[in-house]
């Protein structure tokens, strides 16, 4: 409790006399937006009366310490005349108030569940201890914690407004409503108060997607419906490229569809990889046919065409908001029609479906399903960016390489192939462009419009993220020098395809006093080192030997010790080693980061065993200065997770509205 003023506790006290009254006691249950119990508290209250002491015509402003007593666990004072919250979970300073500011102490105290039960006190969940306790963490970035206490308060307008925010100004925003609250009570009273957290128990999207992927080929989509109610996320290309006139040229080859039928198989799902946004893949069997006269082509470069495989892309989540509302299906598994009935999401004619009918289209609506459980678990980022970025930047100066080569075709071949507009993977590549000639004027008109996607990355506390890494040739250039091994001559510009002639090698070049080397090249330099044979120091060989690639290394070596390595051997080496790089990187995503990026983006929270403060760009850039932020990334929140960082920020992108 507050203590009388002596010279223990006060800091700054003139003519100021100070004794506690009205001391109250209360008790609140912090939830988390399932409605489940996180931690118990016991508060106290005491207000703090003085008398006023004038010094002349001035009024003595007060100042005083209060220590944080006993086995509490936090406090802070709250002035509702001043306008002030300031919490601690060790000594509270008090100061810059007027003697006739009321000042209120709440005094913390975290207690089981069985000591919570036994107190005679009453329960004050939509209290105005609740509200100052998830303002003042809020303000020491604890964001969990100050978004349970808003949902502790049962007030399901604040909830449901700020439940997601991440972003700087949303944090702001919270932050505000949650001051509005407390210091106006008339507009606290038009606020939508339960008495309970408002929970969705309902079958989470995530789960109904596992499910969909378990029974993918005992469902078929109704792809019509699918297309009449659909809105893009992003800007509508059409196939063709623009002239110095802005005229569209048309590929001289198109696709038609093998299949008329109103319905599809169902697609295969996808997190992206730094929003919390998944797509539905959906494939189609189509031929190639010529676009003057429709006649199919039959053979390319060698290859049979008449039975192609293209992929449309479905967004069925955007950045945490449910995109496709609902889809229309036929089941021909009386399991998996069960199943679907037990989770409640099939409905036929606007009802509950009751029976099982394989010639039935039901309705499965996605629209009000939660986007994840709350009681899943997320595996550890520790060291994951690294590994990241080794992989990265190795399967850069790989896919350099192979920029215009494949082991499998020859030159001629690929130029046929090109000619088609077939990659050399063999996937169609039309070419494409905006369906609209000036951004702005699509935008007047309504053609193209603008949302907020919110980017999740995750980096080290000298690299922020991914992004910040140099491709490979530009890093090659920056960094190295290529050179004519017979007349020593150097190349003005070094690219990786040059380390596919024999006669030419590189060597570091001399660096320029404005050259500024940062942590990125710290970064690089020794993998590309060990790459071009410059310095030995393993670095390639714990990446490939990680990822489980055993045909690169050899060929690397030969070439190092200066033996003759063909063109062909090291093409297919540099082939091999680069599908394991990806392979390796994606199980990480799909086990590991996409997983996180997801929660942290659907539900605006860290998981709870990722205890760690949100932290602005100007908080982060002092502690952490070897950190490069863009524009849109100094507008975000950073959260330290042991060594590694999570950024959350937003971007602004265009879209194509549905006409």
């Amino acid at each position: 409790m507050a203590k009388k003023a002596g010279k223990d506790n006060v800091g700054n006290l003139q003519n100021t006399n100070i004794k506690s009254t009205n001391n109250k006691r209360t008790k609140f249950t912090l939830y988390n937006f399932a409605g489940k119990e996180k931690a118990y508290y016991l508060v106290d209250r005491v207000t703090l009366e003085r008398s006023r002491g004038d010094i002349g015509e001035k009024s003595v402003a007060l100042a005083i310490e209060e220590p944080l007593v006993s086995d509490y666990t936090y406090q802070l004072f709250f002035c509702k005349s001043a306008k002030k919250i300031n919490g601690t979970s060790g000594t509270l300073k008090i100061s810059d108030l007027k003697p006739e500011d009321e000042v209120i102490i709440y005094k913390y105290k975290q207690i089981t569940a069985l000591a919570y039960k036994q107190l005679n006190v009453c329960v004050a969940q939509n209290d105005e201890s609740v509200y100052a306790f998830a303002s003042s963490n809020l303000a020491e970035g604890n964001l969990n914690t100050a978004k349970y206490a808003i949902a502790s308060t049962f007030n399901t307008t604040l909830t449901e407004r700020h439940a997601k925010a991440l972003t700087k100004q949303q944090v702001a925003d919270l932050a505000q409503d949650i001051d509005i609250a407390l210091f106006y009570p008339n507009v606290l009273q038009e606020h939508e108060i339960l008495d309970r957290v408002k929970v969705n128990a309902r079958i989470s999207l995530l789960e109904l997607l596992t499910i969909f992927e378990e029974y993918r080929n005992s469902i078929i989509i109704n792809l019509t419906h699918l297309q009449e109610n659909y809105q893009r996320k992003g800007i509508k290309r059409i196939k063709g490229s623009r002239d110095e006139n802005a005229g569209l040229l048309k590929p001289s080859l198109t696709t038609q569809y093998m299949d008329e039928s109103e319905y599809v198989g169902m697609g295969l799902f996808e997190i992206n990889h730094n929003t919390a946004t998944i797509n539905m893949l959906i494939t189609r069997k189509a031929r190639l046919v010529k676009d003057e006269d429709q006649t199919s082509m039959i053979e390319v470069a060698g290859l049979l065409v008449n039975d192609l495989a293209t992929f449309n892309n479905y967004t069925i989540v955007s950045d945490g908001e449910v995109n496709v509302k609902s889809l229309q299906v036929k089941i021909s598994n009386k399991k998996a029609f069960s199943l679907l009935k037990e989770k409640g999401v099939l409905e036929k004619d606007g009802s509950p479906a009751e029976e099982f009918d394989f010639r039935t289209e039901y309705t499965i609506q996605l629209e009000n399903l939660p986007l994840v459980p709350f009681d899943g678990y997320y595996n550890s980022i520790d060291g994951l960016f690294y590994q990241l970025a080794e992989i990265k930047v190795l399967s850069s100066i790989i896919s350099s390489h192979l920029k215009a080569e494949s082991d499998a075709f020859v030159p001629e071949q690929l130029e046929e192939l090109k000619k088609h507009y077939f990659s050399k993977n063999l996937y169609i590549n039309f070419p494409t462009t905006n369906e609209y000639i000036d951004i702005k004027e699509a935008l007047n008109n309504g053609t193209l419009d603008c949302r907020v996607s919110y980017k999740i990355d995750i980096g080290s506390k000298d690299i922020l993220n991914l992004r910040k890494l140099h491709s490979a040739n530009k890093f090659l250039d920056r960094m190295y020098q290529a050179y004519d091994k017979q007349t020593r001559d150097i190349f003005l510009k070094s690219t990786f395809d040059m380390a596919l002639v024999p006669e030419i090698a590189f060597k570091h070049k001399q660096l320029s006093s404005r050259t500024k080397i940062t942590k990125v090249d710290d970064f690089m330099k020794p993998i590309f080192d060990d790459f071009l044979g410059l310095e030995k120091n393993g670095k390639v060989e714990a990446i490939l030997a990680k990822v489980g690639d055993e045909s690169l290394l050899p060929v690397l070596q030969n070439q190092w010790n200066g033996k003759a390595v063909s063109k062909e051997e090291m093409v297919a080496a540099l082939t091999t080693a680069n599908t394991k790089l990806e392979e390796y990187v994606e199980r990480i995503y799909l086990d590991n980061v996409c997983p996180l990026v997801f929660y942290i983006g659907s539900t605006g929270l860290l998981p709870d065993e990722m205890k760690a403060k949100a932290v602005t760009f100007d908080q982060l850039a002092v502690k952490h200065p070897n950190l490069q932020f863009s524009r849109d990334e100094q507008q975000g929140m950073f959260f330290e997770v042991g060594e590694s960082i999570i950024s959350v920020y937003a971007k602004v992108e265009h879209y194509t509205n549905k006409n």
